[in-house]
């Protein structure tokens, strides 16, 4: 029964697990409308018109603080029964979940000159994250961080001189890790940081496992040679000691002969990453703990019949699946006329201009739900104020008027910067053109002045031809 004690209370009996799969499979399929579509394409392919016509009347009559409890299970009773079953549904099938140990969530003050570089958003990662590696490091006493995506390597620095744990980073981008090692120098106990260009490869694992066994071997000759990383008074210097040789041979004989104790890190694994990183902690007998945080699901990459090759990882789930046996198309003699074996299942990706009303938990969540599945969860909603919720409306809303644009003008859009805008350009419609028109080109046109017109009228024409209430149906969709 270990294995259900994360399952919703209901679902916490024998043969629970395969019911509570059931019930969601059910449940995607009845409701994949909500979902399954672009949000950018919101109003070219008027999405709100899936939306049942009473529960809109009744969604847009509700407060802020109303909608804010919808997710947590609220609904009136003058509700039409399909939208509160709905809602009663969705709850019963929500995991539960509650806040991790504050304890182990305090935030570590950072000192100035280790904040240099970092955007506010990096900043409380990373001071949320230090304190949680260190504080597991110390419960499955690993004497090793491995950084995965250490990227500039921010969270390693702050792990290696503050918490004085000695840090592996690893970056696929060589001029990254360069930057890291640069920016690393400046910093105090560097000598306990490395930073290498490596990429996990989940389809090489054996591969993976030999670098990374390599590695720490390395690591562990270099710190022995460097001396003691306690937190002893002589622990900032390069020097050896006793104690330093007594920590070295304990941590070798309470871990693998060829390595150390390892902990395993990511902040933001995008993608594929983090099913890597799952597959490596596994086979590589020296990480004894894992600390990740996923992001961008819908990045996970496909193979040539459709399917996640990393998603999803447990075979129980991915049985639930019969996307290949319902999908396969035969011939008369009984061959399959796609010439791939019907043999495997999985969960795949949808077509974004497939009807939001042909996918089913038998195709996969597809790309549309495992990118809201990395949004906010309902405890960051609830506590949003009307304002936030205005503002959030706006840059989604916004963003779908665009693509309008580009549709009526049979125009492609592209950016020549990494983001469009700032914040401070969704205050309106006007500013927010303004800003898109510096920073993108079209196909169509290459004056600044010429887009920002095209674009305006573009919204003026959807104002007269449509409904008031179109930026506000955004609300219902977000929860």
């Amino acid at each position: 029964m270990a294995e259900l004690k994360f399952l919703p209370t209901v679902y916490v009996r024998p043969g629970g697990l395969d019911d509570y799969l059931q019930d969601i499979s059910t449940f995607l399929n009845q409701y994949s409308w909500i979902y399954n579509f672009q949000v950018t394409k919101f109003f070219t392919q008027k999405v709100w018109k899936q939306l049942p016509r009473k529960w809109f009347e009744c969604l847009t009559r509700a407060s802020t603080g109303e909608l804010n409890e919808l997710p947590q299970g609220f609904f009136k009773e003058s509700w039409p029964e399909d939208l509160q079953t709905f809602v009663v549904r969705c709850t019963q099938l929500s995991l539960p979940k509650e806040q991790a140990d504050a304890v182990r969530l305090q935030r570590v003050e950072i000192p100035a000159e280790m904040k240099r570089g970092m955007t506010p958003k990096k900043l409380h990662e990373v001071a949320h994250m230090a304190s949680l590696v260190a504080a597991t490091c110390r419960q499955y006493e690993c004497d090793v961080v491995i950084d995965v995506g250490s990227g500039l390597g921010y969270l390693g620095q702050v792990l290696s001189c503050l918490y004085r744990l000695r840090v592996v980073g690893l970056e696929s981008d060589a001029s990254r890790s360069r930057s890291s090692r640069q920016r690393a120098r400046r910093m105090p106990r560097s000598e306990l940081l490395s930073c290498v260009t490596l990429e996990l490869k989940a389809d090489d694992l054996d591969g993976t496992a030999g670098e990374l066994e390599r590695l720490l071997i390395a690591d562990s000759d270099r710190s022995e040679d460097e001396g003691c990383s306690c937190n002893h008074e002589h622990a900032d210097k390069v020097t050896s000691c006793q104690h330093s040789q007594r920590g070295v041979r304990k941590r070798k004989a309470a871990s693998n002969a060829r390595g150390r104790k390892a902990c395993m890190i990511g902040l933001h694994c995008c993608g594929d990453l983090t099913p890597s990183m799952l597959k490596t902690f596994c086979k590589v007998t020296e990480i004894c703990a894992f600390v990740c945080v996923s992001c961008c699901y819908h990045r996970l990459e496909t193979a040539a019949d459709g399917l996640f090759n990393n998603f999803p990882m447990s075979e129980r789930v991915a049985a639930t699946s019969q996307k290949r046996a319902d999908r396969e198309c035969f011939s008369q003699d009984g061959e399959s006329a796609t010439g791939v074996s019907s043999e495997r299942q999985g969960w795949g990706v949808e077509s974004a201009a497939s009807s939001p009303r042909e996918l089913s938990l038998a195709d996969g969540v597809g790309i549309f739900g495992l990118r809201l599945a990395a949004q906010e969860t309902r405890a960051r909603w609830r506590r949003q104020t009307t304002e936030e919720h205005d503002f959030h409306t706006r840059t989604v809303a916004y963003r779908a008027l665009l693509e309008v644009y580009a549709e009526t003008e049979g125009c492609a859009l592209e950016k020549k910067h990494r983001k469009i805008t700032s914040k401070a350009a969704f205050s309106t419609f006007e500013n927010y053109v303004e800003a898109v028109c510096s920073r993108v080109k079209s196909s169509r046109t290459s004056g600044r002045k010429t887009l920002f017109v095209l674009i305006f009228l573009s919204f003026l024409v959807l104002v007269m031809h449509s409904s008031t209430q179109y930026l506000r149906e955004y609300r219902l969709y977000i929860v």
